[in-house]
């Protein structure tokens, strides 16, 4: 009997067995391994025996070892969860005017610190606006850093909270709604306020305003859906 040739099918998986007499081939079903079957080839007609196929011990230069051991790696690496971006609110964009008030609060109490600094009240005074300015631009800043929008291969979190954390998560598969919404000004400092929902609910889970570049977020969203 010759070696057996296997192959599978995309729409069922069979055998296909060279008969030993005449050489025709002869599709079978796995479930007739170690049985007897005939040849379908009408002027033979003649039985003989499916054996199992034989595997081959392979070294581990061998091409086909390489190139099977790559396909795997490639293929784990691809269904590992990878990190894309993560992105932050901007300052500026979620507090405009506000900012730039504690920004001239901050300039405005260490000038009129340094103008009349020869007297106490009006030192004193300019130096506990430039601190109290100073404070809130960094609290500000504080909430942005513990904010943050992270888009993976297969799901986007936000999370935010200082001291408590809170997650909300969705699965990109499950994406339903993507919005972005810019106005004018917003598009000028190059931020947005972006929303997404899942297909099995009805608010948006993740709602953050003063994103920076929120399209690139929908963009690297829609890449891996």
């Amino acid at each position: 009997m010759t070696d057996s040739e296997t192959h599978t099918s995309n729409a069922s998986r069979t055998l296909a067995y060279e008969c030993p007499h005449c050489g025709a081939t002869n599709t079978v079903d796995p479930a007739a391994i170690g049985e007897l079957v005939t040849c379908a080839k009408d002027n033979c007609g003649q039985v003989f025996k499916i054996d199992a196929p034989a595997g081959h011990l392979l070294r581990d230069d061998d091409p086909k070892v390489v190139a099977a051991r790559a396909h795997h790696q490639d293929t784990t690496v691809s269904q590992t969860e990878q990190e894309l971006c993560t992105v932050h609110p901007a300052i500026f964009g979620n507090h405009p005017f506000s900012f730039l008030g504690c920004l001239l609060v901050v300039i405005g109490g260490i000038v009129g610190a340094v103008m009349w600094r020869d007297e106490l009240i009006l030192l004193y005074s300019g130096l506990t606006l430039a601190v109290a300015g100073a404070l809130i631009l960094s609290y500000w800043w504080l909430q942005t850093r513990f904010r943050s929008v992270t888009v993976t291969s297969k799901r986007t979190l936000y999370t935010q909270g200082i001291f408590s954390r809170q997650t909300s998560e969705v699965q990109h598969d499950d994406v339903r709604n993507m919005q972005v919404n810019q106005s004018f000004f917003d598009r000028l400092a190059g931020v947005g306020h972006l929303a997404i929902s899942s297909s099995g609910q009805d608010d948006m889970e993740i709602d953050v305003r003063g994103l920076k570049s929120p399209q690139r977020v929908i963009d690297i969203i829609r890449e891996y859906q």
